[in-house]
């Protein structure tokens, strides 16, 4: 008799008597019920960096829903500092929590937007501009990597710094994702 037998690597077929295939699928229920202890790589939940340069992906964190990932820079036109802050949804998706700087200007908001169906917050707070978008969901972010002026860095839950000229060239193409998106564009 052959019957599949759940293992870290997915799915296998295997001549096995039975009693055998029985107990290997209640083993498999049991571990998955304890938290997934199998669970392989490709299923936890990652932050990437995909680059449409190279067509893959050059960097790479764990994260859970909720946890914050942050984008800093220094604006190109008015050259002073953005803080963006994502974070991921229960379905993987990268949504966008709130942006903070300290001049209006080319590209920031001047107050509330209504984008996609989310109105954001306007707030205005010890001299910076507070942009609450409600974690509105972005799925995949296309980005271009500003020059060292500009100096895009990335922090991941875990508190890592990534500079992002790091891992391409000013000017590249990159997406920020997660594992979870469906596509590039």
């Amino acid at each position: 008799m052959t019957s599949p037998v759940r293992h870290c690597g997915g799915i296998r077929s295997h001549r096995v008597p039975p009693h055998r295939a029985l107990l290997a699928l209640m083993l498999g229920a049991l571990a998955s019920l304890a938290g997934g202890a199998c669970a392989s790589p490709e299923e936890q939940l990652r932050f990437e960096v995909y680059s449409h340069e190279t067509d893959e992906v050059v960097y790479s964190a764990p994260l859970s829903p909720g946890e914050p990932i942050t984008l800093d820079h220094i604006h190109s036109v008015h050259k002073r500092p953005v803080h963006e802050v994502f974070s991921v949804n229960e379905e993987g998706e990268l949504t966008m929590r709130e942006m903070v700087f300290d001049r209006i200007g080319a590209n920031l908001p001047g107050g509330p937007e209504t984008i996609g169906g989310t109105t954001t917050t306007f707030l205005v707070e010890d001299g910076r501009f507070r942009v609450l978008h409600h974690d509105r969901p972005l799925g995949i972010v296309p980005m271009i990597v500003g020059n060292p002026s500009v100096d895009h860095t990335i922090t991941v839950p875990d508190g890592t710094v990534v500079r992002l000229l790091d891992l391409v060239r000013a000017g590249a193409r990159v997406d920020l994702r997660t594992n979870h998106a469906t596509t590039t564009r």
